[in-house]
Parts: C-alpha cells; sequence; structure tokens
C-alpha cells in the first residue's frame, strides 16, 4: 500500500510540472530542481535497500524516473538562465 501511496504522490508530482498554473510560479525553478535532487537521491536510497524482486524492479523505476526529471529541469533551468544573458560559471 506504502508503495502505491508513493506512486500516486509522485505522479501527481511530475504532472504538475507541465501545468504552468500558479503553484509551479510560487515554488519557482529553483525550488523545483532541489526537490527533484532529493527525489532522484531518496530513489537511491530505496533502491539501495530494496531486496524484495517486486521492490528491485519498481526501484529500478522509480530511480531512472527521478533521474529524467532532475536531468528534464535541469536542462530547462539551464537554457532560461543562458536565454537570460548568464554564463555558465556565473551562476
Amino acid at each position: 500500500m506504502f508503495v502505491i501511496s508513493q506512486v500516486v504522490s509522485w505522479l501527481r508530482r511530475w504532472g504538475s510540472l507541465f501545468q504552468e498554473d500558479n503553484k509551479n510560479e510560487e515554488l519557482g525553478e529553483e525550488k523545483l530542481l532541489i526537490e527533484a535532487h532529493q527525489e532522484w537521491l531518496a530513489a537511491k536510497r530505496f533502491f539501495d535497500f530494496a531486496e524484495d524482486p517486486d521492490l528491485v524492479d519498481y526501484a529500478i523505476y522509480s530511480l531512472k524516473a527521478a533521474e529524467k526529471k532532475y536531468i528534464y529541469l535541469w536542462k530547462r533551468m539551464r537554457k532560461k538562465m543562458q536565454e537570460s544573458g548568464f554564463r555558465e560559471g556565473e551562476w
């Protein structure tokens, strides 16, 4: 049951990335990136301790998804910074 609630929670957060609503604007790009990094680290920890074969499959899926989410947000933030005139080392 815990695993299902985690998946539902993650899917809700992931889906909110594609909606330009006030919540995302309030959180800001930096906070979203920080949260995505924390989710990635949590997925790594979960993978490290998963022993049941079904949980290992879920852990691998979660880890890959969290990594892709973090990379996506990082690239999006980097692109916005470059468009704003910042060079790579300035931020």
